[in-house]
């Protein structure tokens, strides 16, 4: 649940791609690497607008709010399903840099988001630390002062003119400054235990982030790859990348 803000950067980058995005890179001077780092940051810059309506023509979803349908966390004996997940403020955010290397195809993008709001249906059973935690119901978290980093390295795959760019691995990491969160309808419904699972979650939950984080950024990783490669398939490779010739 609190790593989705990461899967940005993928929409993002895809986002980038396409139509006359991908005409804007053409123009981005790849010998240069200062004039295209501040090309493409601009370029992403000027997607904001655009985060409300998606990109229907490379089947990009909206990305503000975005849905998600389900992550699942296992991890000792925690166990939780998020689904049916809206992230609300995605639209909000300010690039603060992006750096590529044209040679070893690899993109670099750091953002900050004011504020996330992530409501959605969850079922969790197990131990938070010592706490024991049972529960199906409604969720809401809100994440203050996100910071997201992402590299991508991208690979073309097929053979010259029928290529296409395709992620092979991605790192994703970020950083909040606060969260509040609430799971309602805990140890069906008592309010006693629930208040206090609640209020151990708010008071720790720089901690709880940090045992979820590896896991749940592996999941939203591999969705990242997915969504990044199904849009990026269906686009020819010299809208973005030099058609000199690559080993």
């Amino acid at each position: 649940m609190w790593t989705s803000p990461a899967i940005l950067f993928a929409t993002l980058f895809v986002s980038i791609s396409a139509g006359k995005f991908g005409d804007s890179l053409k123009q981005c001077d790849s010998n240069n690497r200062n004039a295209l780092n501040t090309c493409l940051f601009k370029i992403v810059e000027d997607l904001r607008p655009f985060m409300p309506t998606g990109i229907p023509e490379i089947n990009v979803p909206v990305l503000d709010p975005m849905f998600i349908q389900s992550v699942n966390l296992v991890q000792g004996e925690f166990r939780s399903t998020f689904s049916q997940i809206q992230v609300r403020g995605l639209s909000k955010f300010t690039t603060i840099s992006v750096t590529a290397d044209p040679d070893s195809m690899v993109m670099k993008l750091r953002l900050s988001i004011p504020e996330l709001r992530i409501t959605g249906q969850y079922k969790i059973s197990g131990r938070i630390f010592v706490l024991a935690v049972e529960g199906t119901g409604t969720f809401w978290n809100i994440l203050n002062n996100v910071t997201v980093d992402a590299t991508s390295n991208l690979v073309l795959k097929g053979n010259a003119p029928n290529q296409n760019l395709q992620v092979a691995n991605n790192v994703l990491d970020l950083n909040v400054s606060k969260m509040r969160m609430r799971l309602n309808n805990l140890f069906n419904g008592d309010p006693i235990l629930g208040e206090t699972v609640n209020n151990f979650l708010n008071e720790n939950s720089q901690e709880v982030f940090a045992e979820v984080k590896p896991e749940m950024a592996k999941q939203v990783g591999e969705l990242v790859i997915k969504v990044m490669n199904d849009a990026l398939g269906a686009l020819p490779a010299d809208k973005f990348v030099s058609t000199r010739t690559r080993s």
